[in-house]
């Protein structure tokens, strides 16, 4: 998620702990419920169908899910891979275990574990493991675009012969659109604006979403693919509410005018930016980003 204007207080966001932090990390797992659901509106599927098809004779399926937030995508694809009598092993892997569901409420193909997948090495007993590696809205923590580190990782956990299978959002990419120029959508493109313009201002980019299968090409990925499908409309007010919670939790990071009266954005002027943006989304105003991606490859045998 983009960070607002810089100031004393942006400078000293850690995404990896700020998300986390006991005030807002409920709120971070419903979210990121509404948000796999969101996601499967779109693409329709949990395993990309080319890949379903290539492992069907995978017995038992073995998959890892990389920053695997509160298990979701893992739970659902044991619900799926079970109605097909498909045995599995699903490994869900994240640097905070916090939204982790307890273990006696997972399926028994389930296991979630703490680990730092960019920490290197990673556990000897994992690599060349996996028919699958799973990715799925890494595009906040590669503000450099440099996707070697992630691709790595992928590549030494997968079986020669594995995919992946990545999903994203452009994340420097928001549409804020009104069901009719009567209703005002102001706000939300003032909030829109200011993002773009402060990932502008750090030098960060996500064009590398849209050629994300390019990437997997260029690192040695096989049969790479790029599936591009639009969000539909009947989900654009979830995507919102999605955002706003998001931005909601953004107040923190703007310096109250006490603090910083000169400040381009003072907490309570976004405060109450926020409330108008909310207000417009209560006449019909939606914040989407347009598309879901899934890029596909094969490591080589």
């Amino acid at each position: 998620m983009a960070t607002p204007t810089p100031s004393s207080h942006v400078e000293a966001y850690d995404q990896s702990k700020y998300w986390v932090a006991p005030a807002r990390n409920f709120r971070s797992s419903a979210r990121l419920h509404l948000q796999h659901l969101l996601i499967q509106n779109t693409l329709g599927y949990l395993l990309e169908p080319a890949i379903e098809k290539s492992l069907a004779k995978a017995q038992p399926l073995k998959v890892a899910d990389l920053a695997c937030g509160n298990g979701i995508w893992l739970t659902e694809l044991d619900s799926y891979l079970a109605k097909h009598a498909v045995s599995a092993q699903l490994d869900g892997f994240d640097i905070h275990p916090v939204n982790f569901p307890h273990a006696a409420f997972l399926p028994a193909s389930v296991s979630l574990k703490q680990l730092d997948i960019l920490a290197k090495p990673l556990p000897a007993e994992l690599l060349g493991t996996y028919d699958v590696v799973h990715i799925r809205a890494f595009a906040s923590v590669i503000p450099d675009g440099d996707l070697t580190p992630v691709l790595s990782v992928a590549s030494e956990l997968l079986k020669p012969g594995g995919y992946l299978q990545w999903e994203e959002c452009r994340g420097d990419r928001f549409v804020a659109e009104s069901p009719s120029p009567q209703i005002s959508k102001v706000a939300c493109d003032t909030i829109v604006h200011m993002l773009k313009a402060s990932l502008q201002a750090k030098g960060i980019s996500n064009e590398w979403v849209d050629v994300l299968d390019t990437h997997l090409g260029k690192f040695g990925f096989q049969d790479f693919q790029l599936h591009v499908q639009e969000k539909r409309k009947q989900d654009f007010k979830g995507w919102t509410e999605n955002y706003l919670m998001v931005w909601e939790e953004l107040a923190p990071l703007f310096p109250p005018k006490t603090q910083a009266p000169n400040a381009p954005m003072s907490r309570e002027a976004w405060t109450d930016l926020f409330a108008k943006g909310v207000k417009e989304t209560e006449e019909g105003v939606v914040v989407h980003q347009v598309t879901v991606v899934t890029a596909t490859g094969k490591k080589p045998l």
